[in-house]
This record gives structure tokens, sequence and C-alpha cells, in this order.
């Protein structure tokens, strides 16, 4: 131990004397282990580190496809079927996400509920910290509606007091056909990690606490679908047993029911692990990240290999002379393994700052593929592997092969050696500059890739107003805003009050705003020259609207007229076609004038009737800057219902706007929520988030690697000049001039980066193919981006390498011959 500690204090003082090597060896080293720690850690919590649940590889999830949609749920009826016919599962788990409107000491908050069945705790290993969970009388249809709080929502809401037990709350929803429920408080949960799929509940409730779900049209209709489900397997049963009798169960159900289960519906079934799915957003993404930071980890390795290997030719002199006087290799190399090693431990000291500082950053981003993200923390086993990987890189670098530690019969015949191991020693040197500047342009070109796709996103008209236009929602239901076909004046006095406010150009309202991720549904759908006997199924987005919405968006006709005041509940229903809907159902031809029918799933258990089709719409990118062609129709809310998202068209302060709505919104009725108050402008920036952060995420990565190239050219010609002093010293006294010396140098940078090129290019190509997914209308394989890529790195190259050419032609003749 004391020979080590004397080792490591020699160390210190002798690096002291080499800053300029301590600091390209920490810096390179530090950053390559900071953001592969980080990184690592957010693909280990995700993807890597199993379900907080025991047994959780046992718990599968199931989706229901048809009408080209990935999911579309299941009825209660269905479930029913699977329930009692599948015996290769021990439990068939109900759950749905739903939004609620919760009345607590006369003030509504919006909240987030997970309807489930009771076993969901069971399967999931959730425990009360308070009170009880669910027992199986919870789950009958006339069960009393109950509540079991999260931890977190206990403490945001209620302030962890356990007087809560046995209170009744109010809860509310978007359905306006249904009373609020009054719902018991029966449980607070321990605290820890709850989510179903996407999102995480503020509480979870019984299917009895939604009247929607406790209605004959839910409950006894097989095409009624709002349900998910989960399944345990049976003990020792395997996912491939579990898919086969489910599939055939499904193939079973189809053939009983044809009139529900048409061919072209395309019904069916997927069965996959439940940490797939929710994960399986961020994957690809997830995984392309890590192998771009472990592109970077190869790079540093490269770049500190280069700068131990140049180090110690330096010394080369210095070694010999220790050797001839007695020294032994094996003590040389522990010297230099005592050096590395406190380099070493300074660079993963940076790399675990780095680490910390970063991971907020990183979990934000990776909440927006997968609600896993809760989980990430910075891992410290990855981090000691990481860390422990630098250090023992480090210290190996003083045991390789060729190093010029090795007894030598004296200087004379060391130096008679030397050209040999120096030519060796050159072109390794020179490999991996090369292969990291090969590297650093293919990860630059993929950066070009996700910036052009960024621009061309960005570039994409939305096809409607975003400018001064601000959104909010707020439920209506039979305790808030009433009905149109009620006695009440409700939306229309609201509207004509938000009107005549400050700043207020127009106002309207509509199911949802543009951006704000409505929901598409399948839709049955036929037109008066159809075959009655056929229903044409098409996914669907509908949205009913005031008379005004689509004017204030400057959403454009393309024939026919707008809404009108005329259009109310006692007028034959009327129906405007975006330009993909109407082209679906009438190619070429106008359809204004003409009569469409439409019914959700292609059942007759809602409304049905033929509507009068009076306008066309341009397509817009309402569901998402990069989505195309979703077939959107408008219907006027006073024919259907009003929806709960309010526009305006405004100018001024929006907060002052929005506390005006709020107060008159609270006037009508004083326990209404009013939230999710965001500039369109807001919510297209959220739509474009994603892709944005891509190119930043991915740029950064480049450019260290670029950095870290821009460091090994540096050492390597800097190492090469000073090997070449006297070759410039002669050169210059026969009469070369500064500027064939500058060009010699630089040469040789140019010749590394053209063999990088070659090689950077092939890379390059393999690259796009896995950024493909990524990208928005550019081809994979983008000759601009790599024009840019090449001249990026040329020039940083080049730049590095002027440094040392500098140098070169500051040699003075007698300076470089003196040693002779």
């Amino acid at each position: 131990m004391m020979m080590m500690m004397s080792q490591l204090g020699q160390a210190i003082r002798r690096l002291r004397r080499a800053p300029g090597y301590v600091a390209a060896f920490v810096l390179t080293l530090g950053l390559a282990i900071g953001v592969n720690s980080a990184v690592f850690s957010v693909v280990n919590g995700t993807l890597l580190q199993p379900l907080p649940v025991e047994d959780a590889e046992r718990i599968l999830f199931v989706k229901h496809t048809g009408f080209g949609q990935e999911n579309i749920m299941f009825s209660f009826m269905e479930l029913d079927d699977y329930r009692s016919a599948a015996a290769t599962v021990d439990e068939l788990v109900e759950f749905r996400d739903w939004e609620f409107t919760v009345i607590v000491d006369s003030e509504p908050h919006r909240t987030l509920g997970g309807m489930i069945t009771s076993n969901y705790f069971e399967v999931l290993e959730m425990r009360p910290a308070l009170g009880r969970i669910f027992d199986e009388p919870d789950d009958a249809r006339d069960a009393e509606a109950v509540l079991v709080l999260t931890d977190e929502f206990w403490d945001r809401m209620f302030g962890r007091d356990p007087a809560v037990i046995g209170r009744i709350v109010d809860l509310e929803h978007l359905t306006a056909n249904n009373p609020p429920t009054p719902a018991r408080i029966v449980g607070v949960l321990e605290p820890g990690i709850h989510y179903s799929l996407t999102r995480r509940p503020d509480f979870y409730a019984n299917y009895a606490a939604n009247g929607h779900y406790s209605d004959a049209s839910m409950r006894d209709s097989r095409g009624h679908r709002m349900t998910q489900m989960f399944v345990r397997t049976a003990s020792g049963v395997s996912v491939d047993a579990v898919r086969s009798e489910l599939e055939s169960i499904t193939k079973r159900i189809h053939s009983e029911y044809p009139s529900v289960y048409r061919p072209q519906y395309r019904h069916g079934i997927q069965v996959l692990p439940w940490k797939d799915e929710l994960t399986h957003e961020g994957r690809a993404t997830f995984l392309f990240l890590m192998g771009t930071v472990a592109l970077v980890l190869l790079l540093a390795a490269a770049n500190v290999t280069n700068l131990v290997l140049t180090r110690l030719i330096r010394k080369e002199g210095e070694l010999a002379t220790r050797i001839a006087l007695g020294a032994n290799a094996t003590e040389l190399r522990l010297q230099i393994t005592a050096e590395n090693v406190v380099l070493g431990l300074a660079g993963g000291a940076l790399g675990v700052l780095l680490a910390f500082l970063s991971r907020d950053s990183l979990v934000a981003y990776a909440s927006r593929f997968t609600v896993r993200a809760q989980e990430v923390g910075v891992d410290w086993t990855v981090l000691g592997v990481t860390l422990g990987g630098g250090i023992l890189l480090a210290a190996m670098l003083a045991w390789l092969p060729g190093l010029p530690v090795r007894p030598r019969a004296g200087r004379v015949a060391f130096a008679q050696r030397g050209g040999t191991d120096t030519r060796a020693r050159k072109r390794l040197q020179r490999g991996l500059v090369v292969g990291q500047l090969a590297l650093s342009f293919a990860l630059l070109t993929g950066t070009g890739l996700l910036v052009r796709s960024l621009l061309e996103i960005t570039a994409v008209a939305p096809g409607f107003r975003t400018q001064q236009i601000l959104t909010m929602r707020t439920p209506t239901g039979p305790r808030g805003l009433p009905r149109p076909d009620s006695d009440d004046s409700g939306w229309p006095t609201a509207l004509e009050e938000i009107r005549t406010l400050p700043g207020v150009r127009a106002a309207a309202v509509a199911s949802w705003a543009p951006l704000s991720n409505p929901t598409k549904v399948a839709f049955g759908v036929r037109t008066e020259e159809d075959d009655p006997a056929v229903d044409r199924s098409h996914v669907a987005a509908a949205n009913h609207v005031t008379p005004g919405y689509l004017e204030m968006l400057d959403m454009r006709l393309v024939s026919g007229r707008y809404f009108e005041e005329i259009d109310g509940a006692e007028s034959p229903p009327v129906i405007i076609l975006n330009q993909s809907m109407a082209r679906a159902y009438y190619g070429d031809a106008d359809p204004v004038g003409r009569r469409i029918w439409i019914a959700a799933d292609g059942l007759h258990v809602f409304r049905t009737e033929w509507h009068l089709i009076v306008g066309v719409v341009a397509d817009t990118k309402e569901h998402g800057v990069d989505v195309e062609g979703v077939h959107t129709f408008y219907a006027p809310a006073a024919q259907t219902k009003w929806g709960p998202a309010i526009v305006v068209d405004y100018q001024g302060d929006p907060s002052v706007l929005a506390q005006h709505v709020r107060d008159v919104i609270h006037r009508m009725e004083p326990n209404r929520a009013v939230e999710d108050v965001q500039a369109l402008t807001a919510l297209l920036e959220q739509d474009l988030a994603p892709a944005r952060l891509n190119a930043i995420l991915f740029g950064s990565f480049a450019a260290l690697a670029l950095l870290i190239a821009a460091l090994g050219v540096l050492g390597t010609l800097a190492f090469s000049v000073s090997q070449r002093v006297r070759e410039f010293g002669i050169r210059m006294a026969i009469g070369a001039d500064r500027g064939t010396v500058l060009q010699s140098v630089l040469r040789e940078g140019a010749l590394l980066v053209l063999v990088a090129l070659v090689l950077g290019v092939a890379a390059s190509l393999f690259l796009g193919r896995f950024l493909s997914g990524l990208l928005y209308e550019i081809d994979p394989v983008d000759l601009p981006s790599m024009a840019v890529a090449a001249v990026a790195l040329g020039t940083v190259a080049l730049g590095a390498a002027l440094l040392p050419a500098l140098r070169a032609t500051r040699i003075h003749p007698t300076e470089a011959l003196r040693g002779d």
C-alpha cells in the first residue's frame, strides 16, 4: 500500500508538468463516461430493468385490432367471452384511463382516474397504506362507487389527512348524459410507481364510478368497446401457449357473430409482454441513442490510446536513459500505470458529475416516449461499470505491447531499431485518428439528416391559423354547462359573454382543439350510392363545433359553405368533410348536396341519421404536423353535443384573457374546472418538440465526437512535427520557405481527412438505415447532409492541424541542427 501511494504521489507530480496532456485525457474520458452513464441509465431503467412486479414476465397486454387501428379496445361482452374460455391465464384484468373532475371542498380539480377491476391490485402487487383496496363485490354492476387514492394524490389534494377514508367526493366526466357520481374513498396506496399503460393515475376507481360504463348500451353491446385488457398467465404456461389459445377463442367469437366481425373490419388480436407495450414508442429511439453514445465511447478510447502512445514516444529518450541506469520494464510500466490511474480517476469524477447533471434532462426526454421514465435514476451499477471500465482502460494502456519500455543495449542500438518501431507506431496513431474522423463524419451526417428533417417538418403549413389563438378545456355535463337540448341557454350565453371580453375578436366551442391529440374512432360509413347491406369502415375523427370555428382558424373552404346559426338542434343534420374523407367516398366529384351515413363501429347503437354534406374543407395538420390524410368530419355542436374545448381569437395578454374566461364559466357553474390553457403556437411547438430534441441531442453527441477527433488530429500532428524537427531544419537551411513546410504538415492532415471520408461515407450509409424511422420527407442517403458533414469535418480537422503546422514554420535551422 505504501508503495502504491508513493507511486500515485509521484505520478501526480509528473503529470503537473504536462497540463495539456492531462486536460485532453481527463476531458475526453470524462465526457465519454458521463454521457454513456446517463444514457445507459435511461435505457436500463426503461428497457432492461424488469417491471417492479414479481413474475412480471407473466403479464401480457392484449390488443384488439380492427378498422385499420392498432388497438380499438374491448367491449364488456367480449371480455366475458375470453374470461370464461381462457384456461391458460389465471387472471384477466380490465382497465381504462379516464379523466374526471373531482370536487374537493367546492373546488374543481381535473384528474386522471384508472378504472379497474379488483384483481388489478393483486396482479400489480399494489397494497394499501391506509384503508383497503377493492374486493370482488366492487366489480358488480350495481356496486357502490369507490376510490383508492395514490399516495401522491392523497398528499397533494388532502394533505395526508387520515380522515379521508370514508369521505365521499363527486366525480364528473365529459359525458353529458350521465349525472355526477358520488364515490367513497376506501383506501390510500403505499408510495410506489403506479401506471397502467401510458399515464399515471391520481386514483383508481371501480367501473361503477363512471355512469357511462354502467349504461345498458355499454354493458350489453358487443360493439361498444372502451376497455383495455391484460392477463397474467397461469404458472408454467408459455407466452406462445396463451397467444395460441386467445387467437383460437377470437376465431370462435368471430364465427359466432359474423354480423359484428365482418371481414372488411379486419378484427384480430395481438398478445405481447406488458413491459414491451409500455416502452414500444421509445424503444427504437433509446437503442439508437445508446448506439450513438457507444460510438462516442469508442472514439474516446481511441483518442486516449493515441494520447498515451504519443506521450510515451515523446519520453522515449528519458525511458531509455532510465533503463540504461538500471530500471526494468516492469517498474516503468507500473509508473505509467499509476499516471493513467490518476487520470482515469479524474476523468471518472468528471463523468460522474456530468451523469448527475444530465439526469433530469434525459428523464424529461424519455418521458415523451414512456411512462417508465419515472423509474430512471443515475444507476450506480451502470455508473460503476462505466467508471471502472474507463479506469481499467487507462491502466491497461500502460501494458500495451510495443511501448518503448524494453531494455536496449544502448542509445545507439535504440536508434537503430527505432526506425521500424516508429513507422509501426505512426501507422497505429494515424489509424486511430482516421477511425475517429470516420465515425465523426457518420455522426455529423446523421445530425444533418435529423436537422434537415426538422427543417422540413417545421416548414410544413399546418393548414390552420396558430397565431393569437388561445385554447382551453372545460368539461360539460349535468352539473356544469347545460346541453344544447335543455331549456337553459347554456353555452350560447357563455360564448356571447366571452366574445365581449376585452381583446377577444371571436370565440367558438369544439370537441377538441387542433394539436390536442384528438381521438380517432372507427366509423361505419355509407353513401347513398352504396349497397345498404355493406358498410364501409374508416378511422376518422369527429369534431363538433359551433358556427365560426372553421372561419376563425382560417380553414380553407374548398366547396360549399361553413356552418351557420340555422344549423341548430331542430334543423336537418348537416356535416362538413375534409378533403381526404371526401375523396375516399366520392373521388373527384363534389359531395356537397349529397348525404352520408355514419355510425361508430358500424353498429346501430349511436345516432345514425343521414347527414347532408354542406361543405368540404382543405386537409389540415390538426392531428400532428407529420400526420397525413386523417379522415375528419365536422358537425354542428347544437345537433350533437357541446365539446369541452373553448377556442378564442384574441390580442393582448393570454393569462389575463384566460382568467376572464374562467370568471365567465364560474358565474354559470362555480364547480366547473377550466384548464389546459395554451396558445396554438405553444401546442405547435410541443408537436415539433420530439424532432427538435432528437436533432439537438444527436447533434450534441456528434459535436462531442468531432471535438474528440479534433484532439486526436491535433495530438498526432503535433507529435509528428516534434519528430520531424531535424528534417524541417535541414529543409529550411537549404532554402525551403515557411509556406512549403506549412503545406507539408497540412498535406499530412488532409490525407487523414480524405481517408476518413471514404470510410465515413460507408458508415453513414449504414447509419442512415437506422435513422429512417425518425426522418420526415428526407431520404436516409442524403447528399447535402454528407456534403455539409464533410465540410464541417474538414474544417475542424484541418483547423486542428494548423496549430502544429504553424509551429513547424517557426523552427529555426540552427536550433534544429544543434543536437547534431
